[in-house]
């Protein structure tokens, strides 16, 4: 028997009516149990569900707080779909065998909880071990252990489902195992369903795995339950406790989050619902880390272990968000390299033809003619084990924002190679100032760089370079120079270096021009990214992980071109007047405003008066070299 996904959430609404559960929240009503009476927790839980099946979703990723009745109506789910589907084969994958042997208990009391004659003959327990759970209609549910120890793949190897609920996920010790168990998943059965739910603890294949939700949103779906959907998470007004910690209005952070929750999840969180959290924050002292991780606000606040997100994660959210809602659309490249850099090309990848992986170069807007951009590169040095990414990060400079035009991220290509893919974005995006990070290997890109100019400039290679069209390409490109902030002489130097001293001016920069709203950020990649970087210790930047979803490459290379446009693209743009707005106005056909007249004027006043006060000397040979 198939079921239409949109009588989903209304067959399993009557199905649990009958259900009879042993709680410690509530008295039993006889014999059979208590009644499942669904917490706003659990109802949004089987809406998020009962929703995506009707839009042919068939894989769902709850992100949840502790203590909220998810696994037990998840439970239920497993129950339902067993006797709705007769023969199918499930697993239950549970992180201990303490758990499984308790999740083992529940299932068949909630089987037996039922009227007599509920199924008729047709749906009861025949069999009930440690290993799997038979049906009398021909279903099976095997009971799998991960371990929170890593296990290697053995225990994910074998049969293949067609139903999978995993619950605890982030515990599981092997992520191996957990790869190996999803490579037997039904892929085409119109019965399959796979639950995964768990709470956060901290950057790890749990994280991975949400994260792939939310930007497949096709084929899967990622939500979050928080601690405010909890009935019982709530100190009464008549409690002692509801004195100390309920009358006082939100402080600033709290008034954020409760603004966040409202916006992003619907819910309005009430003077007892405050006073609870603030009493669980009060009591947990040393353990504060823990409660952010078990009980967190919304879903980016779950993943933060340790230290304290350094952008605001609300309004990444909010970003995030945006992007969806207006469907910002690219196009999607990859390189090929064969042999030398003659023979180095990009092609363009068809959407629902090519696989989303390959995707290398993502280019929102193209090249265009006047424009002026900034390139920032945070390099790798390729095949590594930490799997850190070559991100070149292309932007469009206005007087009073940067624009992303297009980003480049893979770790499957050498340091060499990915100085290819700058050469040729900064050839293309012609009036350019590039600022690649030259510590470790930005050294070779750099070295590479300046390889590939002297290349182009050989006699011996003219008419190659004239069959490519590449006779300009070598003069595009303008380096990003350095110079101290501390320095009171004309000494520049070539390129960015990060280090203890530079790189939290560095970021404090990029996150001024964030909350500004100075950056038009078009990647969610990106934005997924900055929610992932922390102030932890004084040091800024992505939680250390082997996960390739824990980084914070795309963030430096942002940063790294926000940078040059500070520097030295700005002040050229505000002397022209050539703001955002004046900009497209232009290219309307608009006259320019008043205002834009006047800010120009006052600029190039400005301008003259700090001239006049540095006194510098006339840059170098080799400055003019590179443009400057």
């Amino acid at each position: 028997m198939t079921v239409k996904s949109s009588k989903w959430l209304k067959l399993f609404q009557d199905f649990i009516a009958d259900i009879r559960i042993s709680s410690k929240e509530s008295t039993s009503q006889d014999e059979r149990g208590a009644k499942l009476e669904l917490w706003e927790s659990q109802r949004r839980f089987i809406q998020e569900v009962g929703s995506g099946l009707d839009n042919d979703i068939h894989k769902f990723y709850c992100l949840k707080s502790r203590q909220l009745g998810v696994t037990t109506v998840s439970l239920a789910i497993d129950v339902f779909w067993m006797a709705l589907h007769p023969n199918i084969i499930g697993c239950l994958v549970t992180d201990t065998e303490k758990n499984r042997e308790a999740n083992r208990m529940l299932l068949e009391k909630y089987v037996e909880s039922f009227p007599e004659g509920y199924f008729g003959d047709t749906f009861k327990i025949v069999r009930s071990n440690r290993q799997m759970l038979q049906f009398s209609n021909g279903a099976r549910l095997d009971l799998l252990v991960a371990g929170t120890k890593d296990k290697g793949t053995s225990w994910g190897e074998g049969v293949g489902y067609a139903f999978g609920h995993l619950t605890e996920v982030a515990a599981y010790g092997s992520a191996e195992g957990l790869k190996s168990l999803e490579e037997g998943f039904a892929q085409t059965n119109p019965n399959r369903l796979f639950i995964y739910e768990s709470t956060a603890k901290g950057f790890n294949h749990w994280r991975t795995r949400y994260v792939d939700g939310l930007n497949d949103p096709l084929t899967a779906r990622s939500f979050f339950v928080g601690w405010w959907a909890g009935d019982t998470n709530k100190i009464a007004r008549k409690d002692p406790r509801f004195l100390q910690h309920g009358l006082h209005p939100p402080e600033f952070e709290e008034r954020e989050m409760i603004d966040a929750v409202k916006e992003f999840y619907g819910h309005k969180i009430s003077a007892e619902q405050l006073a609870w959290i603030r009493w669980k924050t009060e009591t947990a002292g040393a353990e504060q880390t823990l409660l952010d991780q078990n009980q967190p606000w919304t879903a980016e606040q779950a993943f933060v272990q340790t230290g304290y997100s350094f952008f605001q994660t609300r309004v990444i959210t909010a970003d995030i968000k945006k992007i969806e809602e207006d469907n910002v659309r690219y196009r999607a490249y990859r390189y090929e390299v064969d042999g030398d850099f003659f023979n180095f090309r990009m092609y363009e990848l068809k959407p629902g033809v090519d696989s989303p992986d390959d995707i290398e170069l993502k280019v929102w807007e193209e090249p265009v003619e006047g424009g002026k951009y900034v390139i920032g590169m945070d390099p790798a040095y390729g095949r590594n084990d930490h799997k850190d990414h070559h991100v070149i990060s292309v932007w469009r400079c206005y007087a009073d924002r940067v624009v992303q035009v297009a980003e480049y991220c893979t770790a499957d290509v050498e340091a060499k190679h990915a100085a290819w893919v700058l050469f040729h974005l900064s050839s293309a995006y012609v009036d350019c100032l590039v600022n690649p990070e030259i510590g470790g290997p930005g050294a070779l890109v750099l070295g590479e760089f300046d390889h590939l100019r002297q290349l182009l400039s050989l006699e011996s290679n003219a008419e190659r370079v004239k069959a490519r069209g590449w006779e300009d390409a070598a003069a595009h490109a303008r380096m990003y120079l350095y110079k101290r902030p501390d320095s009171m002489g004309a000494g520049y130097v070539l390129g960015f270096a990060t280090n203890w001293s530079t790189k939290s001016v560095l970021m404090h920069q990029l996150r001024g021009c964030y909350v500004s709203r100075e950056l038009e950020i078009k990647s969610k990649a990106l934005l997924h990214e900055m929610s992932l970087v922390v102030v932890e210790d004084g040091n800024i930047g992505a939680p250390e992980s082997r996960d390739e979803n824990c980084k914070d490459d795309r963030v430096f290379a942002m940063a790294f071109a926000v940078r040059a446009w500070k520097d030295w693209t700005q002040k050229d743009l505000m002397a022209q007047g050539l703001t955002y707005e004046a900009v497209s106005s232009a290219q309307r056909g608009e006259k320019p405003t008043v205002a834009t007249t006047v800010n120009r004027i006052v600029f190039n006043y400005l301008k003259t008066m700090q001239e006049q006060a540095d006194n510098e000397e006339e840059p170098a040979t080799w400055q003019t070299e590179y443009g400057l």
